[in-house]
């Protein structure tokens, strides 16, 4: 007769929320241990060495508990807490968080240290009150509601992608962002959500010491009006901007799904978003293009490029992208080029919405000193660039008529059309 053995308990449910310190003041640890005395979360140790090697238990509790923290103090060696902090961040794999503590609170030292991997940066000593906010905002960060950012609406985000590099993409981004801004005073902002070193910040004669997109999107439990508002670089009184991460790494270890938040959440803030994407279709791309209201493929009028073109859009139609929102942008189109408008249409089975003359000398200069082309600029580029942000949903006023002049016959002969519907 088999013996029968008492039945096993079930396995404890893992606590809600599991902590682990790394050189810690010691109030902060006593506040801290305070708070999860009176719920049900744990302390899992209290470590001093930064060069701290994971054991397998930690690790295995880490992995089981829905709300993993560490808690790392930056006051002894701040060089070797953020070496710490991005090691425990890239450890925990978007499964964790880790939150900086220290008495200094300069903006510099809470940039250096959410640009480690720090989601939260609390002042040391801090207080139970302090821990248990901090725990919340991480509570609502794993329950973040996004049909409530979803269905709330907001101003038109258009999304400029180059099917291959060197198509002018980031050029024509910047443009159409500062156009809106200068020439229609709409409330804009560009947002370069290259992962690493892209150019908007460096076009519009700006360093990238400043609060980054990935930034901004690893602090989305806490992202209100306030933080967006300290998060966004002011270059004109319409214009803002939001960089990309200034870095050869990728530091830019976010979900898509966050992303998509962060860029909805944006929206609600702006007459319009210029979204400046890494070119070609890939994950990325794709998530930001489910956001956008419109979304501007921009090639040139050479055949490997059309070639490409082409790939792109099927692509894009197989991946379930609406084609109402996807136009077509020729840039440096010439009539007197090699291949003409109908040409490239027949090509790519798919009308060009707008043509974009080359302007290779007025865009370097503005490249080279950080300023874009005015909108009072007389070329026919700044002429198309105008009248393509005033074709955007037909939501803006056209500029102030020009008073006539002598010789207006001249005038009429110019060419009437730089783009097509």
């Amino acid at each position: 007769m088999r013996e029968q053995t008492a039945p096993r308990d079930p396995p404890a449910p893992a606590p809600s929320l599991c902590v682990a310190t790394l050189a810690v003041d010691s109030p902060t640890v006593g506040a801290l241990r305070e708070l999860l005395a009176r719920s049900d979360g744990r302390l899992l140790g209290e470590f001093y060495d930064y060069a701290l090697e994971g054991d397998a238990s930690l690790a295995e509790a880490m992995q089981s508990s829905p709300l993993p923290v560490w808690l790392i103090g930056f006051d002894r060696d701040r060089t070797m807490a953020a070496a710490a902090a991005s090691r425990l961040h890239q450890r925990l794999q978007g499964r964790g968080y880790v939150i900086a503590v220290s008495a200094n609170a300069e903006p510099a030292m809470i940039l250096e240290a959410v640009r480690s991997g720090c989601c939260e940066y609390l002042t040391s000593p801090a207080t139970v009150e302090q821990l248990s906010e901090a725990f919340d905002r991480l509570r609502g960060r794993i329950r973040l509601p996004g049909a409530a950012l979803a269905a709330k609406s907001g101003g038109q985000m258009i999304l400029m992608l180059g099917v291959r590099g060197g198509a002018g993409t980031t050029t024509l981004a910047v443009h159409m962002a500062s156009f809106l801004a200068r020439q229609y005073g709409k409330k804009t902002l560009i947002v370069d959500v290259h992962r690493r070193m892209g150019h908007v910040s460096l076009y519009l004669g700006h360093d990238a010491s400043g609060y980054h997109f990935y930034e901004l999107v690893r602090n989305l439990a806490r992202l209100d009006d306030a933080l967006l508002e300290g998060f966004v670089t002011h270059y004109s009184p319409a214009l803002d901007l939001l960089p990309s991460p200034d870095c050869v790494d990728d530091s830019a270890n976010v979900s898509l799904d966050h992303i998509q938040h962060a860029l909805r959440f944006i929206a609600q803030h702006y007459e319009f978003v210029v979204i400046d994407c890494p070119h070609g279709v890939h994950n990325l791309s794709l998530a930001a293009i489910d956001c956008c209201d419109l979304l501007y493929l921009v090639a040139t009028p050479d055949v490997p490029a059309l070639r490409d073109l082409s790939r792109v859009i099927d692509h894009l139609m197989q991946s379930g992208v609406s084609p109402d929102k996807v136009r077509v942008v020729i840039n440096r189109f010439s009539s007197a080029g090699a291949l003409s408008l109908e040409q490239i249409e027949k090509g790519i089975r798919r009308p060009v919405a707008v043509t974009v003359p080359n302007a290779s000398a007025d865009l370097i200069r503005a490249m080279n000193t950080g300023a874009p082309v005015p909108p009072e600029h007389k070329s026919e580029f700044a002429i198309q660039m105008k009248k393509w942000a005033l074709s955007l949903g037909g939501v803006l006023e056209p500029p102030p008529a020009e008073p006539r002049r002598r010789f207006a016959f001249w005038k009429r002969m110019e060419p009437a059309a730089l783009s097509r519907p």
